[in-house]
C-alpha cells in the first residue's frame, strides 16, 4: 500500500478579501446594539475625601512627645483642603531614653546593635504615648485611620562630604507603631526627601505657605526649637507659595538647654524670670563675635539644614568653656549663648533673605519652644523693630502642634500619592508623591480603598494636583 506524502505547512495566513460593504454591515450591527441597550445611568459623584490622621513627633531637644489628631476632608481634588484639629497635647518624653539617646550621642561610637535597639524602643516609646494620649482623651484608638510618626531624630546629613550619600538617623520604627497600635502608621519623611536628592528638612514650609501666604505682605516664619528654621513666603501678588524658600539657620533652644543641664538646672522649668541664679546675666560678646565669625555653617549658603551634629551639646560645652575662660558666672553663660542664638537667626535672615528693608516691612510669625524664652522675641525685636510680630496660632493651629499636623498631613499625601509644594531653592525641585515609609494596619485595605475612590479611579497616572488652599476648621 503506497504511503500518502505528507501535507506540506502552509507558507502563510490565507487573508478573505474584505471590502468596505463588510465593514459597514459590521457598523450597522454595533448601532442597532447601542440603540436596543438601556440608556446607561448618569455619572455619580465620587465620594469626598475624609480621613481622621494622628501626626506625632519629638523635637530635637527631646522633651515632650507632640501629638495633633486631625480629620482632614475634601469635596473634591481641586476643591480646599479642610483641616480640623479634633486634639492636640503632649506626653512626657520617659528620662531614661532621653538620657540614653544624649549618652549614646555624645560618645559618637554607638555599635549596630545599640542603635536598632533604640529605634526599636523609641517605637515601642511612641505606641505607648499613643495609648496614653487617646485615653486621656478618650479617644478610640481604632477610629484612627492612620499615624504619621516624625519619629526622633538624631543626626542628619544633607550636605555629605565628596563620595558619601545623603542619610539621616530618625529613631521610632513605624512598623512596631503599626503593630503595637493596629494602625496603618507613615514615618521616614526624611529619607524619603533625601532619595529624590533633597536635604530632608526642613520639612513644612508646605504647611506654613498654606496657612500663611498674603495677597500683598510677605510672610516670615520663624521656628525656634531645638534648631532654627526660617521660611519666606512672598506675597501672591509676587510669586506666594510657589516662591517660598526655607532653610535651617542653626542654633535654638537646644545648646541652651544643654547648658541649663550643665549647671544642674531643669530646662523645662529654669529661666532668667524664674531661677535667681540666672539672673542678671552679663553678655560676653567677645565669645558672640568669634563664634559669629567662625562658625562655617553660618556661612554656607542655603539650601541647608543641620541638627545636633553641630549645634549639640558638644558645641555647648565648649561655649561654657569660652565663657568660663572670661571669667563668665552661669547666668553670663546662658545669657550669652541665648544672644548668639538670636544673633545667628537676624544674621542668616539679613545675608540670604531679601534684605532689611524687606523683613522690617513684613509679617514674622515665631513659633517652637524658643517663643516662650523672651529675650530671644525681645532681640529679633529690636533687630527688625519695623516688622509686625505675632504668633503662630493665629493661623488656627497651635503652635506646639504644628509639626504634629504637619506630619500627619504628610501622611495622607502619602496615601493619596500626591505631591506636596516644594521650596524655590531646594537642591531638586521636583514633586515628590513618595513622601514617606508605609507600614499596613489592620484597616489597610479600607483606607486604600478611600484613597482610590477620592478623584475618581479613572485618574490612573496622571495623579492628583497639589493642595493650593488649606482650611483651618476653627472651634466654636
Amino acid at each position: 500500500m503506497a504511503m500518502r506524502r505528507p501535507i506540506p505547512a502552509p507558507k502563510g495566513r490565507v487573508r478573505t478579501a474584505v471590502g468596505h460593504k463588510y465593514l459597514e454591515a459590521l457598523q450597522s450591527k454595533v448601532n442597532r446594539d447601542l440603540s436596543s441597550s438601556p440608556t446607561p445611568p448618569p455619572p455619580q459623584k465620587q465620594p469626598g475625601l475624609n480621613l481622621l490622621i494622628l501626626g506625632i513627633t519629638s523635637g530635637t531637644a527631646m522633651d515632650d512627645i507632640d501629638f495633633a489628631l486631625c480629620r482632614f476632608t475634601q469635596e473634591s481634588p481641586e476643591a480646599p483642603l479642610v483641616l480640623e484639629i479634633v486634639q492636640y497635647d503632649s506626653v512626657v518624653m520617659p528620662s531614661k531614653i532621653r538620657i540614653d539617646i544624649l549618652s549614646m550621642l555624645r560618645e559618637d561610637a554607638a555599635p549596630p546593635s545599640m542603635l536598632s535597639q533604640m529605634d526599636a524602643e523609641m517605637g515601642h516609646t511612641f505606641a505607648n504615648a499613643i495609648h496614653i494620649f487617646a485615653h486621656k482623651h478618650g479617644i478610640a484608638v481604632d477610629d484612627i485611620d492612620m499615624i504619621g510618626s516624625g519619629g526622633q531624630l538624631v543626626t542628619l546629613t544633607g550636605t555629605p562630604p565628596k563620595g558619601q550619600h545623603r542619610s539621616n538617623m530618625c529613631l521610632g520604627e513605624g512598623a512596631v507603631i503599626s503593630a503595637k497600635t493596629g494602625v496603618t502608621t507613615v514615618s521616614d519623611y526624611r529619607t524619603a526627601e533625601q532619595a529624590v536628592g533633597r536635604q530632608g528638612a526642613p520639612l513644612f514650609a508646605y504647611l506654613v505657605g498654606l496657612l500663611l501666604h498674603h495677597p500683598t505682605r510677605l510672610q516670615i516664619c520663624i521656628t525656634i526649637g531645638g534648631i532654627t528654621t526660617v521660611c519666606f513666603i512672598p506675597a501672591d501678588n509676587k510669586g506666594g507659595i510657589d516662591a517660598m524658600y526655607d532653610w535651617d539657620t542653626g542654633p535654638g533652644t537646644c545648646m541652651i538647654d544643654c547648658a541649663l543641664r550643665y549647671y544642674n538646672l531643669d530646662p523645662a522649668t529654669d529661666s532668667a524670670q524664674t531661677s535667681p541664679l540666672l539672673q542678671n546675666g552679663q553678655i560676653c560678646h567677645e565669645v558672640i563675635e568669634e563664634l559669629l565669625a567662625r562658625d562655617e555653617y553660618l556661612k554656607t549658603r542655603p539650601p541647608k539644614t543641620t541638627a545636633r551634629e553641630i549645634y549639640g551639646d558638644a558645641m555647648a560645652l565648649r561655649i561654657v568653656t569660652m565663657c568660663a575662660y572670661r571669667g563668665c558666672t552661669a547666668a553670663d553663660t546662658i545669657a550669652t549663648l541665648t544672644r548668639f542664638t538670636s544673633a545667628s537667626i537676624a544674621q542668616q535672615m539679613l545675608l540670604f533673605g531679601p534684605g532689611r528693608e524687606a523683613i522690617n516691612n513684613a509679617d514674622i510669625v515665631v513659633d517652637g519652644r524658643g517663643m516662650s524664652n523672651p529675650q530671644l522675641i525681645t532681640d529679633l525685636q529690636g533687630e527688625f523693630p519695623g516688622a509686625r510680630f505675632g504668633r503662630f496660632d493665629k493661623t488656627g493651629v497651635p503652635s506646639n502642634a504644628k509639626k504634629a499636623v504637619g506630619f500627619a498631613m504628610q501622611a495622607m499625601e502619602a496615601l493619596l500619592g500626591r505631591a506636596l509644594p516644594v521650596p524655590t531653592n531646594a537642591d531638586v525641585r521636583r514633586p515628590n508623591t513618595i513622601t514617606g515609609k508605609l507600614a499596613p494596619g489592620l484597616r489597610w485595605r479600607e483606607i486604600i480603598e478611600k484613597s482610590v475612590q477620592f478623584g475618581g479611579a479613572g485618574r490612573g497616572w496622571e495623579g492628583l494636583p497639589e493642595v493650593r488652599e488649606l482650611i483651618v476648621k476653627r472651634k466654636a
